[in-house]
């Protein structure tokens, strides 16, 4: 056999097995080897875990605006706040501020209406007892921001125990049939 055959066969060889290494890799069920990108992305000595969207009592809550509000809007729970306001202007340090203020804030509720995806009502639960000097602070800037948006802040008791007709009327929705 002549050295052009042997190094042809050895380059259909080669050819083949780049090909077919994904496709068997995949097929043996293994998962690759971790890449140098996925150990620069999560430091060593982290563990990252799935954690619950909401709590037993926002979830509760969550069924219970769901009952009431039932078609007449669209109900979102855990919403960052800077998806529900615009912060425009010149002064770009004020507006990096205010934006930095609001960067990993959520509300807990929103209300869209279905036809039109306008945002219709924030809904957040207080909870009186553990109103922190923080909290408050956080109170206020949502107070400003969404009186500022022409934005509705409906403010519930966390605690409270409300029926669908009674939360219908604190929402100032018609009430479920």
């Amino acid at each position: 056999m002549d050295p052009l055959r042997i190094l042809l066969v050895v380059m259909v060889v080669g050819l083949l097995a780049l090909i077919l290494k994904p496709v068997l890799q995949r097929r043996g069920g293994a998962d690759p080897a971790p890449t140098a990108e996925a150990d620069e992305v999560i430091p060593p000595g982290l563990t990252i875990r799935p954690q619950p969207f909401l709590t037993d009592a926002e979830a509760f809550f969550y069924n219970l605006l769901r009952l009431t509000v039932q078609d007449q809007y669209l109900l979102f729970a855990q919403v960052p706040l800077w998806c529900l306001v615009e912060i425009a202007g010149t002064d770009r340090k004020a507006r990096a501020a205010l934006l930095g203020r609001i960067a990993l804030k959520r509300v807990d509720f929103v209300l869209v209406h279905p036809g039109t995806l306008a945002l219709a009502k924030v809904v957040e639960l207080d909870d009186q007892a553990k109103m922190s000097d923080k909290k408050q602070g956080r109170d206020r800037l949502l107070d400003a921001l969404f009186t500022a948006a022409d934005i509705e802040l409906v403010r519930l008791d966390a605690n409270g125990r409300y029926t669908v007709p009674q939360l219908a009327a604190l929402l100032a929705v018609e009430p479920a049939e």
